[in-house]
């Protein structure tokens, strides 16, 4: 009798044993949001998810994965996300007829898709008839000082047209948020930003061909110089932009200041006039095989400061020819697999820097740079800062980090 009783004690004590994983934990059995957009789901859980064997993961995802499928019945640009969520999501959108032989297409974060809080969206061109799987997790990233994040709970999926950006129009330009850091009585050095998309976006009557490029969806910017002297402006994108640089209150009576013609990632350097407000625009490169303008997410960021400014029309006064020295650290996040995150800095504000990773060429980077899943061996980052004067660090920084081979993975169920 005693036993007995011991073994419903021990039932009744342990309810999570029993409980039932959601009807969409597997692959196979997505919830079928249906065809075309806008969809607006009913509140959904990933409480007592698992993960299935062959099923995508990565160092974000917490093993809590549930799945939706939907069919895009147009090539207008869609955003599928999970703002509504009380906890961090890890939202990933794939192609494929099965877990272990997925082509993803996007995934959350700020470089694909809007900015949404705590949680994430997917913003793609999507082609009309295909059926798309989406993923969502818990997102289960963190610090080893920080507390681990809730990868668990409820949310609300949507799938809806991808609006016009908010500063597609001059008119309706965003100003960038700007942050001062004081150096020195009377001295500061200042960086202005601003996220945003030109996802939809158009080009305006009267508009110039940033870049002497023929583009068509341009993004706005406004930005106020709070000194004279040289400016920095790069845009950050994940997609083939023209950014231009403008004096004016008209948008067909613009005096151009800078322009970039390259591909991206680029930046370029401008002289500014303090109190003078700047006009600054990003657009998509035009595609001749699309028959459109490339769209994506961008970041844009102004730097200006001490060791920019322009040196006083003085004869005597040297330039700066001094390279910049670069610092780096590495932080390792243990997991399976396990995360290194390398932060790097100079001793020159406003500098900018470029990293090499093994022996591949030096690309321009921002600092911190994370690689969650590299080839197993000993690998090898090399960092070099550039000032604003264009001096270059010629002793790059290194950081050594080796990656052992990832035992065989098994499933949970």
């Amino acid at each position: 009798m005693a036993v007995g009783f011991a073994v419903v004690l021990l039932l009744v004590s342990a309810p999570g044993a029993w409980a039932a994983p959601p009807a969409n934990d597997n692959f196979a059995d997505a919830e079928d949001l249906g065809a075309g957009f806008p969809v607006v789901t009913e509140t959904w859980s990933n409480v007592d998810a698992t993960e299935e064997v062959g099923e995508p993961y990565d160092v974000f995802t917490a093993g809590h994965s549930v799945w939706f499928r939907w069919e895009a019945t147009s090539d207008d640009v869609v955003t599928i996300d999970t703002c509504q969520s009380e906890f961090a999501t890890s939202l990933v959108v794939f192609t494929g007829a099965s877990p272990d032989a997925l082509t993803k297409v996007g995934e959350d974060g700020l470089t694909n898709g809007r900015n949404c809080p705590a949680a994430g969206g997917v913003t793609f061109r999507p082609v009309a008839g295909t059926t798309y799987s989406i993923m969502v997790d818990g997102d289960a990233f963190y610090l080893p000082e920080g507390k681990p994040p809730l990868t668990k709970g409820s949310f609300e999926l949507k799938v809806e047209k991808t609006p016009q950006p908010p500063n597609d129009d001059f008119d309706q330009a965003m100003p960038l948020a700007a942050s001062v850091t004081a150096m020195s009585p009377g001295d500061f050095f200042q960086i202005a930003w601003a996220d945003s998309y030109n996802w939809e976006a158009t080009k305006e009557a009267g508009e110039p061909s940033h870049g002497g490029d023929l583009g068509g969806a341009s993004a706005w910017y406004t930005w106020t110089a709070p000194v004279s002297g040289r400016a920095d402006l790069s845009a950050c994108s994940s997609f083939d932009f023209r950014l231009g640089v403008y004096r004016g209150n008209s948008v067909n009576a613009l005096v151009p200041v800078a322009v970039e013609s390259r591909p991206a990632p680029c930046s370029l350097y401008f002289p500014a006039v303090a109190g003078t407000m700047y006009r600054i625009a990003v657009d998509g490169r035009f595609d001749p095989g699309a028959g459109r303008p490339k769209m994506g997410s961008h970041r844009v960021e102004v730097t200006i400061g001490s060791k920019s400014q322009a040196p006083a029309a003085n004869p005597s006064v040297e330039p700066d020819t001094k390279p910049p020295n670069t610092r780096i650290s590495k932080r390792v996040f243990r997991r399976m697999p396990p995360t290194w995150i390398f932060s790097f800095s100079s001793n020159e504000p406003g500098s900018t820097f470029e990293c090499k990773l093994d022996k591949r060429p030096f690309k321009k980077c921002r600092s911190s740079k994370t690689f969650k899943r590299p080839r197993p061996g000993r690998h090898a980052l090399r960092v070099r800062a550039i000032d604003p004067s264009g001096n270059v660090d010629l002793s790059p920084a290194v950081a050594h980090f080796e990656v052992e081979p990832s035992p065989p993975r098994r499933g949970r169920r």
